[in-house]
C-alpha cells in the first residue's frame, strides 16, 4: 500500500502531458482510460503464406472455474507458470487508483491437473527478525509474476501489502513450501528477478533510482548492484541476450518532439557494469508516440530463443501494468525489428517456449464483449503461424502449456471491467491440430 506523494514535474514531462510516471513511488491520482493503439504500423517480419493449420476451439473449450474470489480487474490472470505438473496463477492490483485498488494479500492459487482442482498454498515468513508466521497469502496487493530460477520457482514482491518502505520482499517454493523473504534494501517494488552467473538480481521501483540489487548467497541476503541512469525510479524488466544481463526501466518510443535516446544497465560475465545507451526507434519499432496519449513504454514478457530475445513492448499504466502494442524480436541491443501477425489488429499478451517452438497469446476486440484470442507459433521467429483462436466475451491475458493441452486466463481493462475475468479455461491436445500428435 503506498503513500502518496507530490513531485515537481519536470519540463519534459509536461510537454508529455503525462508527468506522474516520474513520481516514483506515486500513484497516478486518476485512472488512465485503457486507450487501445490502432494496429496500422507493420514491421519487417514475413508473414507467412503457408497454409495456416489452425483451429477455432470456441465449442471446446472447458471451463475449469475461477480461482480467485476478488473483483473483476483483481481477477486478472496476469501470468500463469507450469512449475512440477501445476500451473500457478497471478491475480491482484498493486495500484492507489481504482477499480480494486490495494488488493492484497494476494493467495498463492495453483491448478493441479492430476487431481483436476484448484488449491491454495501456504507462505512461511522465515526473517529472523521476525516471529514466524504462516499464512494462506503472499503479504503483496498483486502477484504479476512467476519466475523459474535455477530450477526453483519464486515471486517478486510487487507491492507489499501494508508494510513499511525499508524491505522489499520475495518468494520462493522450496520442496512444497513457500518462504517469505523481507530482506531486499528499499524494495518498494520488487518487479524482477534474475538468476546470472551463479548470482541472483532484483530489479526494484525505489523512492530514488531505478536501482538493481544482487545476492551472492541465494537470497539470503541483498546489497545494492547498481542504480539506472534514467527517469524515472522504477527498474521493470531484467532480461538476457548475447550472454550479458540487461536491467531496463521506462523508455521513449520515436518522436517528433524530443530524443528517444535512453539508457539501461548492461552486466557481463565478470559482473562489470555500464549504460548503455539505447533508442526507442530501436528498441521499440514501429511505435511512434502519439500527442495527448502517456509517451512512458517498458518491455515486458519476454523470453530467450535461438540466440534472441523475443518480447511484448507497451505503454506503462494504472501505474505499473502493461498496455501491449508490440511483438519484438532483438539480435542485440538497439536490433530489434517488430514481428507482423495475420491479424495486423492482433495485441500480444503472453508468450511460451517449448523446445523448438515458440508461443505467442494475442487478442483482438471485434466490438464490445466480443474478443477472439489467437496463438500464433513459429519454430524460427520469421514465420507465425496462427494454431488456435477462440471467441469470448473477453480476452485472455495469459497462457500456459502441460502435456499438450493448453491453459488461458481470462482478463479484463479497468474501463470494461468484464465479469469473466479470472475465468481458467482449457483446450486438450486432441482439438489443436498442430498439437494433437
Amino acid at each position: 500500500m503506498q503513500r502518496k506523494v507530490t513531485w515537481a514535474a519536470i519540463g519534459l514531462a509536461l510537454v508529455a502531458g503525462a508527468g506522474w510516471m516520474l513520481m516514483g513511488n506515486a500513484k497516478p491520482k486518476t485512472n488512465t482510460p485503457a486507450i487501445r493503439p490502432v494496429a496500422t504500423e507493420r514491421g519487417g517480419v514475413q508473414v507467412s503464406n503457408a497454409p495456416i493449420q489452425s483451429v477455432d476451439v470456441t465449442s471446446k473449450l472447458e471451463l475449469l472455474g475461477r480461482a480467485f474470489n476478488k473483483s473483476p480487474y483483481a481477477n486478472n490472470v496476469w501470468d500463469m507458470q507450469q512449475y512440477n505438473g501445476k500451473i500457478y496463477l497471478g491475480h491482484g492490483n498493486s495500484s492507489n487508483t481504482g477499480p480494486a485498488q490495494n488488493a492484497g494479500p494476494i493467495p498463492v492459487v495453483y491448478y493441479d491437473a492430476t487431481n483436476a482442482e484448484f488449491q491454495t498454498q501456504a507462505v512461511t515468513n522465515s526473517n529472523p527478525s521476525i516471529i514466524p508466521s504462516t499464512k494462506m497469502y503472499v503479504d503483496e496487493e498483486q502477484i504479476d509474476l512467476y519466475k523459474v530460477l535455477n530450477g526453483k520457482l519464486y515471486i517478486p514482491g510487487h507491492d507489499s501489502d501494508g508494510e513499511s518502505w525499508d524491505f522489499g520482499n520475495f518468494y520462493r517454493l522450496d520442496e512444497g513450501t513457500w518462504t517469505k523473504y523481507r530482506n531486499l534494501p528499499k524494495g518498494v517494488h520488487v518487479y524482477d528477478l534474475a538468476y546470472y552467473q551463479g548470482k541472483l538480481f532484483a530489479a526494484l521501483g525505489t523512492e530514488t533510482k531505478p536501482t538493481v540489487l544482487i545476492s551472492h548467497n541465494d537470497g539470503q541476503s541483498w546489497q545494492q548492484f547498481a542504480t539506472i541512469n534514467t527517469f524515472g525510479f522504477r527498474a521493470y524488466t531484467l532480461f538476457e541476450i548475447q550472454g550479458k544481463l540487461y536491467a531496463s526501466g521506462m523508455m521513449y518510443p520515436a518522436n517528433k518532439i524530443w530524443n528517444d535516446k535512453t539508457n539501461i544497465l548492461e552486466i557481463n560475465e565478470r559482473l562489470e557494469k555500464r549504460d548503455v545507451a539505447i533508442y526507442g526507434n530501436k528498441m521499440l519499432p514501429g511505435l511512434t508516440y502519439q500527442q495527448g496519449t502517456v509517451p512512458y513504454n517498458k518491455i515486458g514478457k519476454n523470453i530467450n530463443f535461438n540466440n534472441k530475445l523475443v518480447y511484448i513492448a507497451g505503454g506503462v499504466f494504472n501505474d505499473s501494468q502493461l498496455l501491449p502494442k508490440s511483438l519484438n524480436v532483438m539480435t542485440d541491443i538497439n536490433q530489434a525489428r517488430r514481428v507482423s501477425l495475420a491479424d495486423a489488429n492482433a495485441l500480444p499478451t503472453d508468450l511460451l517456449v517449448r523446445d523448438d517452438k515458440v508461443y505467442v497469446l494475442t487478442y483482438t476486440r471485434k466490438q464490445a464483449n466480443v474478443y477472439v484470442s489467437r496463438v500464433y507459433q513459429t519454430n524460427d521467429l520469421t514465420t507465425w503461424n496462427e494454431i488456435l483462436r477462440f471467441t469470448q466475451d473477453t480476452y485472455a491475458k495469459s497462457f500456459e502449456e502441460l502435456d499438450g493441452d493448453f491453459y488461458f486466463g481470462l482478463g479484463t481493462d479497468p474501463d470494461v471491467l468484464s465479469p469473466s475475468s479470472g475465468k481458467i479455461l482449457r483446450v486438450n491436445r486432441v482439438d489443436i491440430p498442430v498439437n494433437s500428435n
